[in-house]
């Protein structure tokens, strides 16, 4: 995880409705619950890399359009996912294979390339220039 730092968005208040039109299509929300959540931006396209933007629920709930949100500091995150076939599946029916077809990440919390910084930096000045 890599933070983007000088950002203005942190403190950045709004509704729910709000930032989800003025995101939308790029940014969905994920890994949320009632108080707080994130608005991801996937950056690369395998899925392994993604723009946050951390929400925290001020008033209502998250997923309501009139809750009021306060945005936190953006970061970038990237996921390593395992290749290939998990060796429990070797022997395995097909049937089973498709059932058991996610698998953890190798690793969670990659590096973050500067690559990725600089396209998720730009994204976030788009997503500045948006909300002003």
């Amino acid at each position: 995880m890599r933070e983007i730092q000088n950002s203005s968005l942190p403190g950045t208040r709004g509704t729910y409705g709000y930032f989800q039109g003025a995101l939308q299509p790029d940014f969905t929300l994920a890994n949320w619950d009632y108080e707080h959540g994130y608005f991801d931006c996937m950056l690369d396209e395998q899925g392994m890399v993604y723009l946050r933007l951390p929400v925290k629920v001020l008033q209502g709930e998250l997923d309501s359009p009139d809750a009021w949100l306060e945005m936190g500091t953006p970061f970038v995150i990237k996921h390593v996912y395992q290749t290939g076939v998990e060796q429990d599946l070797v022997n395995a029916s097909v049937a089973t294979a498709l059932v058991n077809q996610f698998q953890e990440p190798v690793d969670k919390d990659a590096q973050v390339e500067d690559r990725w910084m600089k396209q998720a930096e730009e994204v976030v000045n788009h997503v500045e220039a948006i909300l002003e």
